[in-house]
C-alpha cells in the first residue's frame, strides 16, 4: 500500500440542494461553468489535482501546501467576483477545508486520514470561508500574506484527536502576528494619466462576459501590513559611464519581479529614482516612502562579464540582513536577476511565485542583445527630445528584430507613436497618418506577447470607445504582470470612473499615491484631477470642488487644467456658488487660449468624458448649465423646432449612408455609413475611419476607432431651405465643426 504526504483541498456548495429545488437547470449549468472557467483552472495553475469529484463538491491534491491555501483563496475571491454580477438567489457559494497529511495512494483517488480531515474542516466553513488544520496554519503562515484566525479543537468524525482549527482571514495578516512594517517615465498630455497588490484571482475572469465584473479595491490596510520594501537605483560601477542604462534596467526589472512575490509590497520605480545620485540616510528613504527595507546594489559590464552586487538593509536598525555578489556572463543576465529576487524573498522569508519565466523580468525575452536594445532605448525616450526618440525607435526595432516576440519592445514603439509631439514626428520623417498606421501596427504586435504597456495604451483607447468594461479587465492584467506600476492603478481609477463605479476608483487612486508618495509634477495633478472627478461622479461636489481647487493652474501641465477646471464649473453650478464660478470661468478660458480654443460649450465638455452611464454626463451637463455656459456654439439656437431628438438623429444615420460635405473649418466632402448597431465609416475629404456611434443625453456622438481623439458630440437640425438633391436637408453641428448633408440611401 503506496502513502504518501499531500496537501488535500475538499470543496462544496453551499444550500445546493435548496438551488436544485428552485432551478435545477440553471444551478446545474452555473455549477459546470464554475468547475470549467474557475476552479479547473485555478487547481491546474497551483500545480494540483482534481481527483474525486461528488455531486456538489470535490476533492483536489497538491504537492504543496502553499499552493493549495493560494488556490483556496483564489477560488474564493473568484466566485466573489463571479457572484457579484449574479442575483441573490442564483449565486453558488462554497466553503473549502485544507488539511496536511499522510494519504494512501490507490490509482487515481486518494484515502486516508489526510482527506478525512480535510473533508471535515469544509463542513465546518462557513459560506464562502476557508478552514485549515493547524498543520497547514502551522507550514504557511509566515510564507503567505493571509492571516490565520484560531478557531479552537474541534472534533471531528473518525479522527480520534481533537483538530485545531483556523480560518483564513482574507484581508490580510492575523493579529497576532504583525511582519514589520513606474510610471516608467513622466507621460506628458492625457498619458500622464497614471499599493500594490497582488492581482486578485478572479481578474483573469474578468473578459469572459460583456457584463461589469466587480473589481476588488486595493485593501490599503492589508499592503501597510506586509513587509514593505523599495529598490534604490543600483549604481553603475562599469569603465563604461554611458552604460548606467543597464543598472537603471536592472532595478526597474528587480522592482517589478519582486512586486509579484506574494506577501512582498514594493513601491514603485518612479519613486525610488528621487533618490538617484542622492546620499539618503536609508532611514529618510523609510520614511518618506513608508517601507522598512531598502534594497541597494550596483552593477559592473566588463566585455561579457556581469556582475551584480545587492545588500537587503532594515531601515529600522541600519543594520544588513544579506548582502550577495552575483558573477556571470551577461547573457546569464536573467539569471542573476532570479538569484538576487530569491535572495530578497528568502531573507524576508517570502515566497517565490511558482513557475515564473526568467523572460518576464525582461518584459518578454531571453534575448540578452535584445534585452539591451530595449534598456538603451528606454533611457532616450525618457529624455524626450526630438532626436533621442528618434534614436529610441532604431533600438526598439532592433530589439524586435532581434526578437520577433519581445511584445514589450512593440508595446514600447506603440506608445512612442501614440506620444509624438509635432518636432518629435519631424524628427522620425512621418505624416500624422503614417504615425497612426504605426501605432497600430505595433500596438496589434503588442497584443500577441501583452505587457502592462500594451495593456494601459488599450485601456485608454478602450474607455474613448465606451468598451471601459474591456478596459477594466485588461488592466486587471496589467497589475499581475507589474504590480508596482502607478500608472495601472491610476489607469484603472480613471476607467472606473467613467464605468460609473467612482467610489471602486478612489481605492486604486489611493493605492497609486501609496506607491509613489513624492509623485512626478504632472502625474500628481492628474491623480489630484481624477480624485476630484471620482467625488464628483459621486454626488460629493463639495467634496469634488474642495479637491480641484488644489490643482496648481501654473502647472505645465495642460490637460490637468483643461479637465479638472471643466468639473470644477460643473461643481459650482450644482452648490450655485456664484461668486466662484466666474474666476473658475476666468481661469478655464485663459487655458482653452492656450490650444487657440475661443469658445466653450456643453458640446465642448463632452469630448474628454467618456462614461459609460447617460445619468454621469447629465449630471456634468446639468452642472454647467447651472453654471451658465450655453448648450451650443455661438448663432446656433438650441430651442429651434428644426432640431432633432436623439431618438431622431439615430433613426435618421444608423442603417442609412448619408452624403454631403464639411462647411467649417474648412470645406471637404463628406460621406458617413452607418450600421444599425452605431459601427459607422466616416469619408472627411481624403480620409476614410471606422467609428461607433451613439447617442446620449439627447446629442449624438462619436469616437473613432483608429486616432488618438476622444469623443465628439454634436446636434442635427433640419435645414428647411435645404434639398436632396443639394445634399443639405440636414446641419450636423459640433463644437467645432460643421457638416451638411442628405441621406442617400
Amino acid at each position: 500500500m503506496e502513502r504518501k504526504l499531500a496537501a488535500i483541498l475538499a470543496a462544496d456548495v453551499v444550500g445546493y440542494a435548496a438551488l436544485m429545488e428552485r432551478d435545477e437547470t440553471g444551478t446545474h449549468e452555473r455549477l459546470k461553468a464554475g468547475r470549467k472557467e474557475l476552479f479547473e483552472p485555478e487547481i491546474a495553475r497551483h500545480h494540483g489535482r482534481v481527483f474525486k469529484v461528488m455531486g456538489d463538491g470535490m476533492l483536489a491534491e497538491f504537492g504543496s501546501v502553499v499552493d493549495a491555501v493560494e488556490c483556496a483563496v483564489a477560488l474564493q475571491r473568484g466566485l466573489a467576483e463571479r457572484n457579484v454580477a449574479m442575483a441573490a438567489d442564483q449565486r453558488i457559494q462554497v466553503r473549502i477545508g485544507i488539511n496536511l497529511g499522510e494519504v494512501i495512494v490507490e490509482g487515481e483517488d486518494r484515502y486516508g486520514e489526510g482527506v478525512n480531515i480535510a473533508s471535515r474542516l469544509e463542513q465546518l466553513a462557513e459560506p464562502g470561508g476557508i478552514y485549515v488544520s493547524g498543520k497547514v496554519a502551522k507550514e504557511v503562515e509566515k510564507k503567505l500574506a493571509f492571516g490565520f484566525e484560531p478557531m479552537g479543537e474541534h472534533r471531528v468524525k473518525n479522527i480520534a484527536e481533537p483538530v485545531p482549527v483556523f480560518r483564513i482571514k482574507l484581508d490580510g495578516r492575523s493579529a497576532r502576528r504583525q511582519p514589520a512594517l513606474r510610471s516608467r517615465r513622466a507621460w506628458p498630455w492625457a498619458a500622464a494619466i497614471a499599493v500594490v497588490m497582488l492581482v486578485i484571482a478572479g481578474a483573469w475572469l474578468a473578459t469572459r462576459s460583456s457584463a461589469p465584473k466587480a473589481v476588488v479595491p486595493p485593501d490599503l490596510a492589508a499592503a501597510d501590513a506586509r513587509p514593505s520594501l523599495v529598490v534604490l537605483p543600483f549604481d553603475n560601477l562599469s569603465d563604461d559611464k554611458e552604460q548606467g542604462y543597464l543598472a537603471d534596467g536592472i532595478t526597474e526589472d528587480l522592482t517589478t519581479a519582486l512586486a509579484r512575490v506574494p506577501g512582498l509590497f514594493v513601491t514603485s520605480r518612479n519613486a525610488a529614482f528621487g533618490y538617484k545620485g542622492k546620499a539618503v540616510p536609508p532611514a529618510q528613504v523609510a520614511k518618506d516612502l513608508s517601507v522598512r527595507y531598502i534594497l541597494e546594489g550596483s552593477t559592473r559590464r566588463l566585455g561579457q562579464d556581469m556582475r551584480i552586487n545587492a545588500q537587503l538593509i532594515d531601515a529600522t536598525t541600519g543594520g544588513h540582513i544579506w548582502a550577495e555578489r552575483f558573477d556571470g556572463a551577461w547573457s546569464d543576465v536573467f539569471a542573476l536577476q532570479d538569484k538576487v529576487v530569491e535572495n530578497v524573498a528568502n531573507a524576508l522569508e517570502l515566497r517565490l511565485v511558482a513557475g515564473r519565466e526568467k523572460s518576464d523580468i525582461a518584459g518578454g525575452t531571453s534575448n540578452p542583445a535584445a534585452y539591451e536594445a530595449l534598456l538603451r532605448g528606454l533611457e532616450l525616450e525618457l529624455r524626450d527630445t526630438p532626436e533621442d526618440i528618434s534614436r529610441a525607435v532604431k533600438l526598439y526595432e532592433q530589439a524586435l528584430d532581434l526578437d520577433p516576440n519581445f511584445g514589450r519592445a512593440a508595446a514600447e514603439l506603440a506608445f512612442v507613436y501614440w506620444n509624438v509631439d509635432e518636432a518629435q514626428l519631424n524628427a522620425l520623417g512621418l505624416s500624422w497618418d503614417e504615425k497612426d498606421a504605426k501605432q497600430y501596427e505595433y500596438l496589434a504586435r503588442a497584443a500577441d506577447h501583452p505587457s502592462p504597456t500594451y495593456y494601459q495604451i488599450s485601456a485608454e483607447l478602450l474607455t474613448r470607445e465606451h468598451r471601459s468594461d474591456e478596459a477594466i479587465a485588461g488592466l486587471q492584467k496589467a497589475v499581475a504582470l507589474d504590480p508596482s506600476d502607478p500608472w495601472t492603478f491610476s489607469e484603472m481609477g480613471q476607467a472606473l470612473i467613467f464605468n460609473g463605479r467612482p467610489k471602486e476608483a478612489r481605492s486604486y487612486l489611493d493605492a497609486a499615491i501609496r506607491l509613489d508618495p513624492a509623485g512626478l509634477t504632472g502625474w500628481k495633478q492628474w491623480n489630484r484631477y481624477l480624485a476630484g472627478l471620482a467625488a464628483f461622479g459621486e454626488g460629493r461636489f463639495e467634496d469634488a470642488a474642495g479637491l480641484l481647487e488644489k490643482i496648481d493652474l501654473k502647472s505645465p501641465e495642460f490637460w490637468a487644467k483643461y479637465y479638472s477646471l471643466q468639473v470644477l464649473l460643473s461643481a459650482y453650478g450644482h452648490l450655485g456658488r456664484t461668486t466662484e464660478l466666474q474666476t473658475a470661468k476666468t481661469n478655464l478660458e485663459a487655458v482653452l487660449t492656450e490650444v487657440g480654443e475661443a469658445h466653450y460649450d456643453r458640446l465642448h465638455a463632452q469630448d474628454g468624458f467618456v462614461f459609460k452611464n447617460e445619468a454621469d454626463i447629465v449630471r456634468l451637463l446639468e452642472g454647467l448649465a447651472k453654471a451658465g455656459i450655453p448648450e451650443l456654439p455661438p448663432g446656433v439656437d438650441p430651442t429651434s423646432k428644426d432640431r432633432l431628438t436623439g431618438a431622431e438623429m439615430q433613426s435618421l444615420l444608423f442603417g442609412h449612408e448619408v452624403q454631403g460635405r464639411r462647411t467649417a473649418p474648412e470645406l471637404a466632402e463628406y460621406r458617413r455609413t452607418t450600421a444599425m448597431d452605431g459601427a459607422a465609416t466616416i469619408t472627411i475629404g481624403s480620409n476614410t475611419r471606422q467609428a461607433k456611434t451613439w447617442t446620449q443625453a439627447g446629442y449624438l456622438c462619436v469616437a473613432y476607432l483608429d486616432l488618438k481623439n476622444l469623443t465628439s458630440c454634436g446636434v442635427i437640425f433640419h435645414n428647411p431651405a435645404g434639398a436632396r438633391e443639394q445634399k443639405n436637408q440636414y446641419q450636423f453641428i459640433f463644437h467645432d465643426a460643421r457638416y451638411e448633408f442628405s441621406v442617400v440611401k
